[in-house]
């Protein structure tokens, strides 16, 4: 080989690796057709990866990138073989190469030693040499080491585009939806007057005298003959809420509703959040976010049961239901939390104490503390919720013989033929597929990338995803507010048409819970 002069050396370290995947490799190649990059792999980077293959933390990411590197240092060329070290280079991209630096086992390595190794070798030049890594640790160890430190800012997304949901408008817009109150003001015109890119189902909020109006971003979706896909959007507009909708009534086509089992909206993003996005049958994701005391978890759980309700055949024909279908909109809900890794054993409930039901309830206090407030409080307790109708289950069971007959609201009974609730943990996800199901995934931003994309490729025909959590609010320590499942799941279907998002800005516990936030201290 001779001397190659790349753009940049870069380093990355393993726990950008665990969390990207081989997709890294993808971002960090030269764009440019006249460069390229060269990514350095130390034997210890890798043998950092495959212990986390078989440990407790588990990683899916160094998984699938020790697969992309067994096939590509099949086809590298040694550059230098002593007894003491070996390295191989090998072209991956048009714009980038990998370089392998294999020492004796067990041996050491540090920051110093690997710049030297790559400044020492004259066939490798390059205008800046970078550590690529989210560990805030090392940023503070190796700086000033010599290698330049970054953070993995392709892997990062801002934990404000949780505000992209309902953004704020200008003066000129809210003219021209005034004067064009009926039809709207179409998608392009409203885009150069608000200077922005806008979505479907987006809302823009406009402060008038004393209250905020809304206007919504919509359009006709065009869906394939079994109506599983959206082929095509037409007619995008903006157009303003009616004055109708401030009274915060909820409609499911003509089923007019003044609450949710009891559950009514407290201020207009609320009733945003249940209107269109938690009922709005064409959102198919919807992501709920909101600091603690906003309500995400109360609104999102009376919605998801009053969806899989078999209501009478003269309120599911006003639903838009088809008249035959007796059964709800979905068949059951799943509830998910992160209270495990995929795959692994970080958190796993196997070592406490009880069944299924009393390891997974300290999980659940938000559920049981929402189904209190509703009025389903009065009717049965929340674990006949997780029971099946005829059978036994990992819960217990069968549901309560008195229940079968129990009429909700006087017009709507509880699945007949499964449980309403199937309460499971993230690890026992893997390999599984849903139809036809209402998966509401709590604490969002604690699950991985990685994870969450999992949960979403678990989807079939018939299902709804709601994603609810807050940023602000990480405990998972392989993740962070710029690097979680939560922004990037938002980032990467934000501007779908069968996706929403709304982020409930009030809080409704006391004042010295609101006052709380800015008390700063941290758990050990």
């Amino acid at each position: 080989m001779d001397t190659q002069k790349y753009h940049k050396i870069l380093v990355p370290t393993p726990d950008v690796y665990s969390l990207s995947g081989a997709e890294v490799f993808k971002h960090l190649e030269r764009k440019d057709d006249n460069d390229k990059n060269l990514v350095v792999v130390p034997s210890q980077f890798i043998e950092e990866m495959e212990i986390k293959t078989r440990s407790n933390s588990y990683s899916a990411g160094a998984e699938d990138v020790l697969r992309f590197l067994k096939e590509t240092i099949k086809k590298s060329t040694i550059l230098k073989r002593t007894e003491e070290e070996t390295t191989l280079v090998s072209e991956v991209f048009a714009g980038l190469d990998i370089l392998f630096i294999q020492t004796k086992a067990n041996k050491e390595l540090s920051i110093e030693s690997l710049e030297s190794k790559i400044n020492s070798d004259n066939r490798l030049q390059a205008k800046e040499k970078i550590l690529i890594t989210n560990d805030p640790a090392k940023h503070i160890l190796y700086h000033g080491k010599g290698l330049k430190i970054e953070d993995p800012q392709f892997l990062q997304v801002k934990e404000d585009i949780v505000n992209e949901g309902i953004i704020d408008g200008n003066d000129d817009l809210y003219e021209e939806l005034q004067q064009k109150s009926s039809d709207g003001v179409q998608l392009d015109e409203a885009t150069e007057l608000l200077d922005r890119q806008l979505y479907i189902n987006q809302f823009i909020r406009f402060r008038a005298q004393n209250s905020y109006q809304y206007a919504r971003v919509t359009a006709q979706l065009e869906r394939n003959k079994s109506g599983s896909r959206i082929i095509s959007t037409k007619n995008e507009k903006v157009k303003l809420l009616s004055p109708q909708e401030y009274k915060k009534k909820i409609a499911i086509s003509r089923h007019y509703m003044n609450d949710i089992l009891g559950i009514k909206p407290r201020d207009m993003e609320q009733y945003i959040a249940l209107e269109y996005g938690l009922m709005n049958k064409n959102v198919e994701l919807f992501f709920l976010c909101g600091a603690q005391g906003s309500g995400k978890t109360l609104l999102a759980y009376v919605a998801a049961i009053d969806q899989i309700l078999h209501y009478d055949k003269e309120i599911r024909e006003k639903r838009g239901s088809a008249p035959d279908k007796k059964s709800g909109f979905f068949e059951k809900i799943v509830l998910l939390k992160p209270t495990e890794i995929f795959g692994g054993k970080r958190r796993d409930i196997g070592a406490l104490p009880g069944n299924l039901y009393q390891k997974l309830q300290p999980h659940l206090g938000s559920y049981l503390d929402a189904h209190r407030e509703s009025s389903l409080s009065k009717l049965f307790p929340f674990e006949e919720l997780l029971l099946h109708p005829k059978f036994e289950n990992d819960f217990g069971g069968p549901r309560s013989e008195n229940l079968k007959e129990l009429k909700i609201r006087g017009e709507a009974f509880l699945p007949n033929n499964t449980e309403a609730i199937e309460m499971t943990y993230s690890g026992h996800v893997r390999g599984r597929s849903f139809r036809n199901t209402l998966i509401l995934v709590d604490e969002a931003q604690n699950f991985t990338p990685y994870e969450l994309k999992t949960i979403i490729e678990r989807t079939g025909e018939g299902c709804k995803i709601v994603l609810m959590g807050d940023p602000a609010q990480v405990d998972n320590p392989f993740c962070s507010r710029e690097i979680n499942g939560l922004t990037h799941a938002i980032k990467q279907y934000i501007d779908k048409p069968y996706s929403a998002l709304v982020t409930l800005t009030r809080n409704y516990r006391s004042q010295m819970s609101e006052d709380a936030k800015s008390w700063r201290v941290f758990s050990q």
